[in-house]
């Protein structure tokens, strides 16, 4: 029934734009400044169904695979915007946890005048799934599974784990957060014990891995690395194999959903058979698209739309700068 599953956060975006929002250098840090008690004129809010797992769910639905999702809500009206933002892409819910007692995840994102972000989030009922949310019969059924972070919850990491361990035909690619890099830093996850084929993380959170990298390599079978304006570096076999550079654009309006694209556009060409090389195009065109939007999804590429955004790069390895180390 499903091609692809995703798995994890589900929530909505709040952008609030604002010229009044001031800012102000510290020694360490630029700082967002609202007097207290002010009453401010906005320019204008948006608002879009946002985490990794509705992004990723939309990303591989539009790239022509037959897609559910795992994540869970409140019963509540932010839940409902999920929702019809996932039934309105064709995204199949059934999977999806609704409970009464729980409240939809939710971000407010501030933006001022120049672009800066500042992100107030509350997680909710995105950071609450658990074992008995995750449905071994329907991860052993699909054809690959798509992880993006569950807030650390290890019980049902280790259920994810042990399913597709046993379901040696499913794939896996994964995309952890903060949370999920610190199990697997301090070892209360075994990487060894992970049948992951596509390890997503940006170049921060690389650092975070620290003196675990070297056996991340050794398990995963790709390891990409992303660095935002500055391309990445992706991993085969434990060994460097290929550098790229992100996708330049003029206009940039969100950058929130870039590392959503970029691994939607790259697992979806491994699926079909394609090669690491022109599963970094997909990812870059796709990433690229996307950051030209507001919100994670607008501009996500259907498969024709992406395969006639590579082939105008003409010689992608050129172009994109991508560079064969190996």
């Amino acid at each position: 029934m499903f091609q692809v599953i995703t798995i994890g956060s589900a929530l909505v975006d709040i952008f609030v734009h604002s010229s009044q929002f001031a800012s102000q250098s510290s020694e360490r840090d630029e700082l967002l400044c609202l007097t207290s008690g002010d009453k401010l004129d906005i320019e204008g809010f948006r608002v879009f169904s946002g985490g990794g797992a509705t992004n990723t769910a939309v990303g591989f639905q539009r790239l022509g695979f037959q897609t559910g999702i795992i994540c869970e809500l409140g019963r509540d009206d932010l839940a409902q915007i999920i929702l019809n933002d996932l039934k309105r892409e064709r995204v199949m819910t059934q999977l999806v946890i609704a409970e009464k007692k729980e409240q939809t995840g939710g971000s407010i994102i501030l933006v001022d005048q120049v672009g800066g972000r500042t992100v107030l989030v509350h997680r909710g009922a995105a950071s609450l799934l658990d074992t008995y949310d995750i449905s071994p019969f329907w991860l052993s059924q699909t054809r690959w599974v798509h992880l993006s972070s569950i807030a650390g919850r290890l019980p049902a990491l280790e259920k994810i784990f042990q399913t597709l361990t046993r379901s040696h035909e499913v794939g896996l690619s994964w995309n952890p957060g903060k949370t999920e890099l610190e199990l697997l830093r301090t070892h209360q996850l075994k990487l060894s014990e992970i049948p992951c084929q596509i390890f997503f993380v940006n170049q921060e959170e690389w650092q975070l891995l620290g003196s675990v990298q070297a056996e991340v390599l050794e398990n995963f079978s790709e390891v990409v690395v992303t660095a935002g304006k500055a391309g990445g570096m992706v991993y085969v076999s434990g060994k460097p194999a290929w550098k790229f550079l992100s996708q330049s654009q003029s206009v940039v309006a969100d950058e929130t959903g870039a590392g959503d694209a970029f691994a939607t556009g790259f697992v979806s060409a491994k699926i079909l058979g394609h090669s690491t090389r022109i599963a970094i195009a997909w990812g870059v065109k796709n990433a690229g698209s996307v950051i030209s939007y507001y919100g994670a999804k607008l501009g996500l590429l259907d498969r024709d739309r992406l395969i006639r955004a590579v082939a105008e790069v003409g010689d992608i390895e050129t172009r994109l700068e991508t560079e064969n180390l190996s």
